[in-house]
């Protein structure tokens, strides 16, 4: 099957899959996403990518528009979020925690043939320092455009010429969700580049102007309690009310698919024919 951004998101690839509701999630070791992006650039064909972690799912079981966009990507799991949600639907976590801010730099540590970039976001300027930071930690790859995440709607159309102006195998959007993945889903079709990404906080961190959590508290699981120490203001409310809404969400869908499974079971035994 093609891996297009018209197919029908995790869809288009062979893994198995997380779904809930509208949302399905792919569930793959990392290897595998490599091999998948890897073949992609190799042969032309076009992926689009989102990293789904606690909030994306919130905002896509809470928006239909936004869900819809989501099922042009391909979904990877990011963060405990999804693993909690997925304990609680299916009785086991994922393989392993696909976040966009460890993979992109280890997709590109590991490939030692020539991908070209162009960074899509962050603030006027930020994208030009990661560019910098990508060409002193990966030559062998070369940023080939920037462009700053604050463009008016009626701009879109100059920012896509200047994407495909270059032709870069990799686009990585960094708009916040659900922009970014509204932006990929919506403009893909027309996109020259291989592979598309939303990925956040991506080029902050790359530029140097965000800090991610050290090592051991990442191994812990516990990013997001640094990040809502690091940034109170912006985050509280995604780290206590929003994630509040999410557990109690995710319980509600799971009751509602316990007493549909034991309503079918129900019916079927009503209606069974007697010995």
């Amino acid at each position: 099957m093609s891996e297009s951004p018209t197919d029908p998101g995790a869809r288009a690839w062979s893994c198995d899959r997380f779904e809930i509701d509208a949302v399905a999630v792919c569930d793959m070791p990392r290897i595998a996403v490599f091999e998948h992006l890897r073949s992609a650039m190799d042969d032309g064909r076009q992926v689009a990518l989102g990293f789904c972690n606690a909030n994306m799912l919130l905002k896509a079981l809470c928006s239909a528009s936004y869900a819809a966009a989501l099922k042009k990507l391909v979904l990877l799991n990011d963060g405990v979020g999804l693993d909690l949600c997925s304990l609680l639907f299916r009785g086991r976590s994922f393989r392993e925690n696909l976040n966009g801010t460890d993979l992109v730099p280890a997709l590109l540590g590991g490939e030692t043939r020539e991908r070209t970039l162009f960074l899509l976001g962050a603030r006027p300027g930020v994208a030009e320092a990661a560019a910098r930071n990508i060409a002193l930690r990966y030559p062998q790859h070369r940023v080939v455009g920037t462009r700053h995440g604050y463009f008016a709607a009626g701009e879109v159309e100059t920012v896509i010429a200047e994407i495909n102006a270059v032709a870069p195998d990799i686009l990585l959007v960094a708009l916040g969700n659900p922009d970014q993945e509204t932006f990929i889903a919506e403009n893909a079709h027309r996109i020259d580049a291989r592979i598309l990404m939303g990925v956040g906080a991506l080029i902050d961190y790359t530029a140097g102007i965000a800090v991610r959590a050290p090592a051991p508290v990442r191994l812990l699981r516990l990013e997001w309690l640094y990040r809502l120490m690091r940034e109170p203001r912006r985050l509280g409310r995604r780290y206590t009310v929003e994630l509040g809404l999410f557990l109690g969400l995710i319980v509600r869908l799971r009751i509602a698919a316990l007493v549909r499974g034991r309503t079918i079971v129900a019916a079927g035994e009503a209606t069974s024919p007697a010995p």
